[in-house]
């Protein structure tokens, strides 16, 4: 399936709620806005537990069209658990196959720096390694790379993600 292959995102969290971000897709000469919005954020109602809702790219198995999605993030240590694991489960409604499916993961951390997770965007399983890389040069912003795993229609591909926060 023919579908862009670099993806560069900006985002900027206009509150503690509100991410707004603009994707740009330079293959494909896409330019998309999406946003992540909290009416919960974690633990603010129930401890360990938020609620986020948003939009993106259909980008995972599709061509094109747009995913909008709610989640409920699950921490168990912040209800007193002593489990390194954080997860996530909700709805995304994907524009390209007209379809609402359901979605979920699971980030286990290895050590402060390493985490390594599994997540299911409603039809596969994918892989997943974050590595945060802290700053770079000394004291300036904080940096982290991510190796994503992909399955779709019985071949594996690798995908390289490099963020950073200022």
């Amino acid at each position: 399936m023919d579908r862009a292959r670099t993806r560069i995102v900006g985002s900027w969290r206009a509150t503690t709620r509100l991410s707004l971000a603009l994707e740009w897709n330079p293959g494909e000469e896409e330019l998309l806005p999406n946003f992540n919005f909290s009416p919960s954020l974690p633990g603010e109602h129930i401890p360990g537990v938020g609620v986020i809702t948003g939009t993106s790219s259909d980008r995972i198995g599709t061509p094109d069209g747009r995913a909008w999605f709610a989640s409920l993030s699950l921490s168990p240590q912040s209800m007193g658990w002593d489990i390194p694991v954080t997860g996530y489960v909700g709805a995304s409604y994907g524009t390209h196959a007209n379809d609402l499916r359901a979605i979920g993961g699971l980030r286990w951390s290895l050590s402060d720096r390493l985490s390594a997770g599994i997540l299911h965007d409603g039809e596969q399983i994918h892989g997943m390694a974050s590595y945060q890389l802290g700053s770079l040069p000394s004291g300036g912003p904080t940096w982290a790379v991510d190796l994503l795993l992909v399955e779709f229609d019985g071949s594996h591909t690798a995908g390289l993600t490099l963020s950073t926060r200022f």
